[in-house]
């Protein structure tokens, strides 16, 4: 057996590359998990990839919108441009905002879920959105990063602190499932049947021709739909005032807007899987579109969760996250305008020590 020379993809080097083997015998005992686990090697490898990408990817971005964060806050302290420090320019102001503001969501995300994980979860759906959201924030991250930082992070040199990260993005983005597949296969596509609670017994039941669970379960569909009809109308014609969320203060706005989000997106797939069957897997746009507003859902809930347990520090923080996540699900769903340039300078003032305007401050 020959081990070749390890992988270097866009200069960032793997543990892994190829291997080489000719006449090589494998011993039963060698399976994982004994000879009972032959022919399992996929079942195991999804389990494992569910796990991983919760882990490995969207900490990675986390990390390095981190970095990214304190190098370019610091950068526009220092930097000066028309007889001014670069942070007071409000074109630079917008970039650090988003920096700021996409680092601290894919902080909670990976935080919240690795909780999950932590306690025996297997969450393969959340895994996707992680995998897909946060290396995309990443590349985002990378990209205003290298915009700040203008001419210093192109040259290439041992002071340059921004290049290899952002040569690296591709990596990520590719890996462990790439983002296109991901997006517009995976992350739909696995939780459409497993998550719907009336779908797979559905399937089941048909399959065992159980006529009494299948009506049992058919029936249920009919009153889930019909419930979720009538909540998702009456909360989008009260926007939500009345219903019921676990929390008071500032945020419970926002705790009721996903509520009716959640609703309109319940409606939303029963419709597409009534309408298209299984045609829908081959319908990727539009799995893909669905996929997006439940990954945006899911981020503004990490948010919502990260920020209650981090004791609802920084109000300002708070509201003016909350209100880009819940900004993002409704982008998702329908056309919006790019949140005003006011909204992106009071995310910095809140998100980072770096505030530049007092009118920022007071927000």
């Amino acid at each position: 057996m020959d081990i070749g020379n390890r992988h270097k993809p866009i200069g960032s080097p793997f543990m892994n590359g190829p291997i080489f083997g000719k006449d090589v015998f494998i011993p039963l005992d060698f399976i994982i998990g004994g000879a009972d686990m032959a022919g399992q090697g996929w079942r195991m490898l999804v389990e494992c990839l569910s796990v991983g990408r919760c882990i490995t990817l969207p900490s990675s971005g986390a990390g390095g919108g981190k970095y990214s964060i304190a190098a370019t806050g610091a950068y526009a302290r220092i930097r000066r441009q028309f007889n001014v420090p670069i942070a007071k320019l409000e074109g630079v102001q917008e970039r650090i905002a988003r920096i700021a503001g996409n680092t601290y969501t894919a902080g909670a995300a990976a935080r919240v879920t690795a909780i999950a994980i932590d306690e025996g979860h297997k969450p393969s759906v959340p895994s996707a959105i992680l995998k897909y959201n946060l290396t995309e924030i990443a590349r985002q991250v990378a990209v205003d990063t290298m915009d700040v930082h203008g001419g210093k992070a192109i040259i290439r040199g041992p002071k340059n602190y921004v290049e290899s990260g952002y040569s690296s993005v591709p990596v990520a983005i590719t890996v462990e499932g790439a983002n296109i597949l991901t997006r517009s296969m995976i992350t739909f596509g696995q939780g459409a049947i497993r998550c719907h609670p009336f779908v797979l017994p559905e399937m089941e039941t048909a399959k065992a021709d159980d006529l009494k669970g299948f009506d049992k379960a058919l029936f249920g569909h009919f009153g889930f739909i019909f419930s979720n009809m009538s909540r998702a109308m009456v909360l989008n014609l009260t926007n939500a005032a009345f219903t019921g969320v676990p929390v008071s203060g500032p945020t419970k706005q926002y705790y009721k807007q996903l509520n009716k989000y959640a609703a309109s997106f319940a409606i939303c797939v029963d419709i597409a899987m009534s309408t298209l069957g299984g045609e829908l897997k081959f319908r990727e746009l539009i799995s893909a579109r669905l996929a997006d507003m439940v990954s945006k859902m899911y981020l503004a809930s990490m948010v919502l969760k990260h920020w209650a347990d981090q004791g609802q520090r920084r109000p300002a923080t708070g509201s003016v996250l909350y209100r880009e996540t819940v900004l993002r699900v409704r982008r998702s769903t329908r056309w919006l305008p790019e949140e005003p340039a006011s909204t992106s300078c009071c995310m910095a003032a809140a998100c980072t020590d770096y505030a530049f305007r007092p009118s920022c401050r007071s927000a």
